[in-house]
């Protein structure tokens, strides 16, 4: 999958004015991409392409590595792809536009699914039609709220992402590397940024495309991912605001089952789309017991996809 990002920059226009370098962090204990990248130079012969290994697994470690190295560089911006995605010709554009407009610390955008590769069966197209439904109804969310001034109550994720340097080298804000192999990682950043008085935004036009492997879709793997991402937040209230979640737990409990329910109901008449929200829901449930327990997540001790 890294090749389609990669074909997607070298395709990708360049804002009147700006250098851009590429840097590669790979999280290994060995460098396996050199061919690769070596591929990817002889495609963007007017851009520096770095390619570093960071030894220390968890994802947290290799977005940090990228963070520091463009700090020290000198660079004024730092933009994030996953390695799953490709991005639009505009997209590199359309960040900057939107940070330069609003002066912005920090800047998302949205990261859509890509169509189903032809060999998926009826069953993942299922669970892929339900992942895009709600990934839609996310970004028409945080489309009203931009709309209404509330952009910066977005929760900016590095699937998609442009960071002013600036604001890092001055607050040394960075990813918490406790989330290594947890994720969650990019919205703790954003939260901290927040906290510090960052200025935060998003911009719909930027857009970048995510690839979803054949192995995460599966009910279980979104079970399972929705588990871990609620075990994080879950995790996080609780160091800050105790007595108050626990006290408000037994009611969202009580809600997320009701909603599970509801979405079973409904999967006649949904032609099992809501089965995925079903299968999430039911996995944020368990997540906040796991919590409770002082269960940790450890999301990114399996890797999906190729």
């Amino acid at each position: 999958m890294l090749q389609n990002l990669f074909k997607s920059y070298a395709h990708m226009r360049v804002p009147e004015g700006t250098r851009v370098r590429f840097l590669v962090v790979e999280n290994n204990e060995q460098a396996t991409l050199q061919g690769v990248v070596d591929t990817f130079r002889t495609h963007v012969p007017f851009c520096p392409v770095q390619y570093e290994v960071e030894p220390r697994f968890g994802i947290a470690f290799a977005r940090n590595r990228v963070l520091e190295y463009a700090i020290d560089a000198g660079d004024d911006f730092l933009a994030f792809a996953d390695d799953d995605e490709c991005v639009d010709a505009d997209w590199l554009v359309q960040l900057l536009a939107e940070r330069d407009a609003f002066d912005l610390d920090i800047v998302g955008s949205p990261v859509r699914l890509a169509p189903a590769a032809p060999e998926t069966t009826l069953w993942q197209k299922m669970i892929w039609s339900g992942m895009n439904l709600a990934n839609k109804k996310s970004e028409a969310k945080y489309l009203s709220k931009r709309s209404s001034g509330q952009a910066h109550r977005i929760r900016i994720a590095t699937g998609s992402w442009m960071g002013n340097l600036a604001f890092f080298r001055r607050t040394g804000v960075r990813f918490d590397n406790g989330l290594a192999l947890a994720g969650g990682e990019d919205w703790r950043l954003w939260a901290d940024a927040s906290r510090l008085g960052a200025k935060t935004g998003w911009t719909p036009t930027a857009i970048a495309y995510e690839t979803v492997p054949q192995d995460r879709l599966t009910f279980a793997y979104q079970y399972r991912r929705s588990r871990d991402i609620s075990v994080i937040e879950m995790r996080a209230k609780l160091k800050s605001r105790r007595i108050i979640t626990l006290v408000r737990l037994p009611g969202s409990l009580i809600g997320r089952m009701l909603s599970v329910c509801l979405y079973l109901m409904a999967v006649p008449f949904t032609r099992g789309r809501t089965l995925v929200k079903a299968a999430s829901r039911l996995g944020s449930i368990v997540g906040l017991l796991r919590a409770c327990l002082g269960r940790e997540s450890a999301h990114y001790n399996r890797i999906d996809g190729a």
